[in-house]
Formats: C-alpha cells, structure tokens, sequence
C-alpha cells in the first residue's frame, strides 16, 4: 500500500482546488444524521460536511494527513471528529447513516481480499438503512495507450506555479497502476524545485464492483458516471449501495 504519509505536505498544494465531488456528497448527506468518511485525508470533504452541522466521523490510515486536517479546524466542532485507522481494521463503536469512500480511496486496496475484508468491516457499521457511496475510476483506452517511459502533463495550477506530470505502469494481472508523479514547483517565475511522489491503485470494472459489493451482503441501489448522476458512458463510477435484505 502507498505510504500517504508521504504525500501529506504536498498533498493540499495538489488537490485543496479539487472540488467536482464535494456538492455531490453535500447533497447525498442532506438526510443522514451520521456520516462516515473512509479515506478522508486532509479533511477536503469532511470539514465542509461538519461545518454544514453534519456529525461526521473522518478515518485515515495517514497519521500526518489527520494531523494537517486536525490544524485546520479554525473554531470548535464537536460534532467532528477525526480517527487514525486502516479501512481494514475498521474499529468504531457505532453505526452510520451514511458511509463515504471519496476520490477512488477504495482503490487504495490492491487485492480483491483487502476489498472484501473493507466492506466486511463496513457492514458492521451499517443499520438497515445506512447508504454506502463510493467513487472509483478504470482506466480507458486513452490511458492504456500511454506510454511508461514519458512523463505525461496533468495539470498546470497557475495560482500555486505547480506543474504536475505523470508517469505509469501497468500490473495488468493484478490490475495496479503504479504512477510517479512529478511535481515542478515554481518560486518568482524563476528557480524552480523538482519531487517525485508515487502511488499505486487498484482499478476495478463495473461488474467487478458489483460482484464484490454483493459477496459482502449488499445491493448496489445506484450507478452514476459522474457527479452529475449522468448515465453517459465514462471512465468514473459513483457506486450508491445498501445492506441485502436477509
């Protein structure tokens, strides 16, 4: 597994602009009274959602990244709360209205075992009407087709003169993409650092998902290809799911 506590510092500088998904879980919670964020990093969604009044829950295996999250709460919200723990090892005295996977966090699980014993662990934190969402992507032919020796430019964030390029290889048996990324980091238009940081996630197909989610006692309930809950074929999944019925 990738060691995020690696990526703590950086972290923010790359992805804090990174929004497309946060009025989505915004409206997804407007009903549940507890929530559950696994994978929840430096706090990009879970802060949000606590400031909107929501009890939130927000675990992560990176003890730097909920240390950074903890140091941006500005005023007191007791109805927020931050844990260090492996989605693995789910170990929370509670059950949860709503349970949250954002921003491909389930695909930080690099075998189909880690996947099945995560969602084990979830089902313990569900009642009967608890909803499960999660956003996962798969690679497509664009992708597949990039070369593993060229640095390929993601994006270029003018604001904080960053330009971020990224370098993959493919387990295609294992499905694990194994990206470098490149971080040029920009002072007075002028000097300039280079870091590398790496990760690995394990992608997954749509029935894929649903076979996995329903080996561990759920149904999937809804399948959108963005956060616009758009049917229109795409390279994201947003899954919606809830316990079977037994």
């Amino acid at each position: 597994m990738t060691n995020y506590d690696n990526w703590a510092e950086i972290y923010d500088e790359l992805y804090s602009e990174y929004t497309d998904d946060l009025s989505f879980y915004q409206e997804i919670s407007s009903s549940a009274k507890s929530i559950l964020e696994i994978g929840c990093g430096t706090g990009r969604i879970t802060i949000p959602l606590a400031m909107s009044g929501k009890a939130i829950t927000g675990i992560d295996i990176s003890s730097k990244m909920i240390e950074i999250a903890k140091g941006k709460i500005k005023k007191p919200l007791p109805n927020l709360s931050f844990k260090v723990m492996d989605m693995t090892e789910l170990n929370l005295n509670q059950q949860f209205d709503l349970i949250i996977i954002p921003f491909n966090g389930f695909q930080s699980l690099l075998n189909e075992f880690d996947q099945l014993k995560c969602l084990k662990k979830i089902k313990s934190l569900c009642h009967k009407k608890t909803k499960i969402i999660l956003d996962v992507f798969f690679p497509d032919k664009e992708i597949f087709e990039q070369k593993n020796t060229v640095f390929y430019q993601v994006s270029q964030k003018t604001q904080k003169s960053l330009e971020v390029s990224h370098i993959t290889k493919f387990d295609y048996f294992n499905q694990l993409l194994h990206t470098n990324l490149k971080i040029n980091k920009i002072f007075n238009n002028q000097n300039s650092k280079v870091s590398y940081k790496s990760f690995t996630l394990r992608y997954c197909y749509p029935q894929e998902l649903i076979y996995i989610f329903e080996m561990s006692g759920f149904h999937i309930t809804n399948i959108y290809n963005d956060f616009n809950k758009s049917l229109i074929q795409s390279n994201q999944l947003i899954i919606e799911a809830k316990l079977t019925n037994e």
